[in-house]
């Protein structure tokens, strides 16, 4: 799925574009969950907001629930997209993390809504049971190319030998940790501003 989301806001959702009904529901409950909040947020302010009738909205989904579960999936889906994407350029090992940083960082300052729902939102209570962690390394084909990369770095001596849980850590949970700041309003500069700072900060925190 791909929709824009802000079309009304000063910043353009790049991740997601609306033209189904299914996609102007999740464009909206993104819109007023981040902005009034999930629980503040009732289908018909969804309909009123996707222009969609509340007949069709409980047609799509079964409830608000199902909506909320459904934007994060999307979510997810499309911050591993990009990142693949990004990454499907280079076998280098030291490029690949750089690649990754700063893409995390770019699909998180384009979608800044996306990624205020993504990042702090996927903390609340309502999220229980639906949480797929958006940097988690898997099977797909951005696990397997991220895994690949960093086994090449390893096996050459490029990358120090480190567990998995501490290379994605680091590779990660800087970004997501600045970001996250900045999404609350704590760090003012742009994630663009400082991405190539942190790309080399991980770098050298990963290199042998």
């Amino acid at each position: 799925m791909k929709t824009d989301l802000s079309k009304s806001e000063s910043h353009k959702e790049a991740a997601l574009t609306a033209h189904s009904s299914r996609d102007r529901i999740l464009a909206a409950a993104l819109k007023l969950f981040v902005e009034q909040g999930y629980f503040n947020t009732n289908i018909p302010d969804l309909s009123r907001e996707s222009r969609c009738s509340v007949g069709s909205i409980y047609h799509t989904f079964k409830n608000k629930e199902e909506v909320a579960t459904a934007l994060y999936q999307e979510g997810i889906k499309a911050f591993r997209t990009m990142l693949y994407d990004a990454l499907k350029q280079t076998t280098d090992p030291i490029e690949t993390i750089r690649v990754a940083v700063k893409s995390f960082m770019k699909f998180s300052e384009v979608n800044h809504q996306l990624s205020k729902y993504l990042w702090l939102c996927r903390h609340n209570e309502f999220m229980t049971g639906m949480i797929q962690h958006p940097t988690k390394v898997g099977l797909d084909p951005l696990g397997r190319l991220l895994t690949s990369n960093i086994k090449r770095g390893i096996k050459s001596g490029a990358l120090a030998d480190l567990k998995a849980n501490v290379i994605w850590t680091v590779l990660f949970g800087i970004p997501a940790g600045y970001v996250r700041d900045w999404l609350d309003g704590y760090n003012t500069a742009l994630p663009s501003k400082v991405s190539s700072d942190l790309a080399e900060l991980c770098v050298k925190s990963l290199k042998k």
